[in-house]
Parts: C-alpha cells; structure tokens; sequence
C-alpha cells in the first residue's frame, strides 16, 4: 500500500473517531431520560437512585440532573476505587 493510500485511510479514520466522540459528548445537564441513558436503567431504578439522598439530582427547574456531579457520584460509589486506589484519600482542591 503506498503512503499516499494510507495517510488517505488515517485520515478518514481520525474523521470517523472526531464524529464518533463529538455525537457522545454528554450535555452539562440531564434529564432524567438521558441518565437512564448513561446509566444504562430503567425507570424504576432510575426512581430508586432519585430517592437516595446522596444522589445528585436538582428539582429547581424540573428533574435535572448535573452530568460532572453525576460523574463523581458514580466514581464515589463504584467500590472499586475506593478499595484498589488511594484517589478519594487526595484532597479535591
């Protein structure tokens, strides 16, 4: 294959991976049916996480739910990290 038809193929495969990476590129703020999405539940779980106190969700205008917060809520209650890594034990700054 010569340089020309593979610099041809590089390209177009970083183009497909951009488009890819771009149309999963998560809103600031979820509804509750795009946490069902993220989270991969349905909507009795969905209900059931809602519930918990420890949940980041905010009625303030509608059900709302922050996309960083929600990402350190799962990072906070995935055990793994917390057993196998020292990365809650830093100070957030």
């Amino acid at each position: 294959m010569s340089d020309n038809v593979r610099e041809i193929f590089r390209e177009e495969i970083e183009r497909a991976l951009t488009d890819v990476l771009q149309q999963k590129q998560l809103p600031p703020i979820l509804t509750r049916g795009e946490a069902m999405e993220v989270l991969k539940c349905g909507p009795t779980k969905m209900s059931e996480l809602m519930a918990r106190s420890d949940f980041p969700v905010n009625r303030e205008f509608g059900i709302k739910i922050p996309t960083h917060m929600l990402m350190k809520w799962i990072e906070k209650n995935t055990s793994w990290m917390e057993q196998n890594t020292s990365y809650f034990d830093k100070e957030v700054i």
